[in-house]
């Protein structure tokens, strides 16, 4: 039973040893393709440098500045369509990144369609604005320590000794609620936009709205590629869409990548 116990724990040891030196392994050849696509895209060889870091997109790494590296890449290729899409991804993990941001505006200045969006109230603009400050996922880590000091807040106030320290960790312990609330909404509007908001990329070169999802259909508007859809409604192989400007009308998925 000794050498079994002996011989269990020598395995489970050499199965750590193993695994730490494969993941060094994996992250060094990485590093080393990531490399590689660096100077592929200094060099000018936008589809190799696309083509190396597909590689590190399929091995599950999935990153804002990899998205963005790729949209650079397709961007210096004059490939407009695919810039957004990987733009759109990277912002999606960082929504307050400037580069991020600034390159995506400036590849949407270099497509056909130039869709003026509906005017938002000035509320609408500062909500907007405050929960795209951070990813869901960021939020939702500020919200742990935020309540974590409501808790510390709560505990100081119930094992105070006088009324002044009681009213102090009181009134702290309301506001490290509150906020904690507030963080609570815009972690869940930021996922709502992140996660449940489903949105694509125009594909095709020209493609024509329909007013239902049939072919024979009327035609509603026309959109090219690099346009950005808001998805509605799903039948079949047909997507409910709306645009910037509030229209709505049906496209055919093989025109669009969901981003």
């Amino acid at each position: 039973m000794k050498n079994k116990s002996i011989f269990l724990s020598f395995f489970v040891l050499a199965n750590l040893i193993f695994g730490t030196i494969n993941t060094h392994a994996e992250d060094n050849n990485l590093r080393r393709i990531a490399d590689e696509a660096q100077k592929a895209y200094s060099e000018g060889q936008y589809m190799y440098a696309i083509e190396l870091y597909d590689s590190i997109l399929n091995t599950g790494n999935v990153s804002s500045n990899l998205y963005y590296n790729i949209g650079n890449a397709y961007f210096k290729n004059n490939q407009m369509s695919h810039a957004i899409w990987y733009y759109e991804k990277a912002k999606q993990l960082s929504p307050s990144d400037e580069q991020i941001n600034f390159n995506l505006n400036l590849a949407n200045t270099l497509i056909t369609d130039r869709i003026e969006a509906i005017p938002q109230l000035f509320y609408h603009r500062w909500w907007q604005a405050l929960y795209s400050m951070y990813s869901a996922d960021t939020w939702g880590i500020i919200l742990i320590v935020v309540f974590f000091l409501f808790f510390i807040m709560l505990a100081l106030y119930l094992l105070a000794k006088t009324i002044i320290l009681k009213k102090i960790y009181f009134a702290f312990s309301i506001m490290f609620l509150s906020v904690s609330i507030l963080i609570f909404l815009l972690a869940n509007k930021q996922y709502n936009v992140q996660v449940k908001q489903q949105t694509a990329i125009v594909f095709s070169p020209r493609i024509t709205a329909k007013s239902a999802p049939d072919e024979n259909s009327i035609d509603l508007f026309v959109i090219h590629e690099g346009t950005k859809v808001f998805i509605t409604d799903v039948v079949g192989e047909w997507y409910e869409i709306k645009i910037a400007s509030g229209n709505v009308g049906w496209l055919k998925k093989s025109g669009v990548r969901e981003i």
